[in-house]
């Protein structure tokens, strides 16, 4: 898949070195304007495939702003609460607003393999947004809330791991499902440690789970999987 990507960049920027190399060598009258062009269109390309194929480092300040912009969630005898900092807003979904939460876990492959895993939850009634007092500029232009009756809250958001407990204690069910478990290891095929000098290096092959990619966690009218999704069909709130 990152074929289709990676081939046209790659062919941008030999256009781009090309145009670089005649334009020194045979004198061209391009000006500053031309010539911030044709580097631009040599080495820009040049700099996605890099980030491609071998990824840019995080420094610790900004993986310090990326957990500060993470959605972080919390719960009460009232309801759930989603703080989301990148739009200067937070979402309260009600329990009694709670008809089922599902649990999701899709592998994605391509040249590699994604795992996208979370928790969806299907609302009889919209969640309310409550907006900061001062609110970044961009978001006060686009201050429209998402209007649906279906919200994902996956995996990466802060306190996604209490949501099993939280679940239990205010909605009064066992959670029977394993809202943690990765598809991507199903059955360990084989097992590889080399010894360098520095420490020991283990790697795994793992065999995808194959087994189903949605769990019902909870519903309040006892649906079934069919049932919950035909009710509820082209609401979805994402989070």
């Amino acid at each position: 898949m990152r074929a289709f990507i990676i081939l046209p960049l790659a062919v941008f920027s030999i256009i781009g070195f090309a145009l670089l190399f005649f334009a020194i060598t045979q004198h061209w009258e391009v000006g500053v304007a031309g010539w911030i062009t044709i580097s631009l269109f040599a080495f820009f390309p040049l700099l996605i495939l890099y980030g491609i194929l071998f990824g840019f480092s995080v420094s610790a300040r900004q993986q310090t702003r990326i957990e500060e912009i993470r959605n972080k969630l919390s719960a009460d005898g009232n309801g759930l609460y989603i703080d989301m900092p990148l739009f200067d807003k937070r979402c309260f979904i009600t329990w009694e607003s709670v008809e089922a939460i599902v649990h999701y876990n899709y592998i994605v492959s391509s040249d590699f393999t994604a795992n996208h895993s979370g928790l969806r939850f299907y609302l009889n009634s919209l969640p309310t947004y409550t907006k900061k007092e001062k609110q970044w500029w961009l978001n006060r232009l686009f201050n429209s809330d998402p209007v649906g009756n279906c919200m994902d809250v996956s995996e990466e958001t802060k306190g996604y791991q209490e949501i099993p407990d939280m679940i239990e204690k205010y909605l009064g069910v066992d959670v029977a499902v394993n809202c943690f478990t990765d598809p991507r290891k199903g059955t360990l095929i084989s097992t590889e440690t080399y010894a360098y000098q520095d420490g020991i290096t283990t790697l795994e092959k793992w065999k995808p789970d194959n087994g189903a990619r949605e769990s019902i966690v909870y519903s309040r009218s006892n649906q079934s999987m069919e049932e919950i999704k035909r009710a509820f069909l082209f609401s979805n709130i994402k989070c």
